[in-house]
């Protein structure tokens, strides 16, 4: 019965670990001047183009995480994005595109005893954010 309750405590401990750890990625593809790095927090969305303004480059990132809803999974991408932008010198970023996309599934099946086994499974998700990073004057 000890052993059994180890087991269970080290999966829901491993599984509580897993909640917070949301993953990003991020790309750019140069199309104009870099400049030097910003702070990300100077780092403006626009949905609508500002009247002067140069392009940068062309910026995506993704974030999944198995747990996170589908606000923080678009937060997530949205500060990674920021964060490329930021690396070029771009104190904007013109949102072109915001999605949901899904990774695959996962699950895990621990066996109690010789009869009777626990199992969780789920499908994966991520969100997904493309944009032009520009340098608004």
């Amino acid at each position: 019965m000890i052993r059994q309750s180890t087991t269970i405590t080290a999966i829901l401990m491993m599984s509580l670990a897993l909640v917070g750890c949301t993953l990003t990625r991020g790309s750019a593809i140069v199309i104009g001047a870099v400049r030097q790095p910003i702070d990300p927090a100077q780092v403006r969305l626009y949905v609508d183009l500002p009247a002067h303004y140069e392009k940068v480059a062309l910026l995506t990132a993704d974030s999944r995480n198995d747990f996170a809803s589908q606000q923080n999974l678009t937060d997530a991408a949205i500060e990674r994005v920021k964060k490329e932008a930021a690396k070029l010198g771009a104190n904007g970023i013109l949102i072109d595109g915001v999605g949901n996309y899904e990774i695959g599934a996962s699950g895990a099946i621990v066996a109690l005893n010789r009869t009777s086994a626990i199992g969780v499974a789920g499908v994966r998700t991520g969100k997904q954010v493309s944009g032009v990073a520009i340098l608004v004057p």
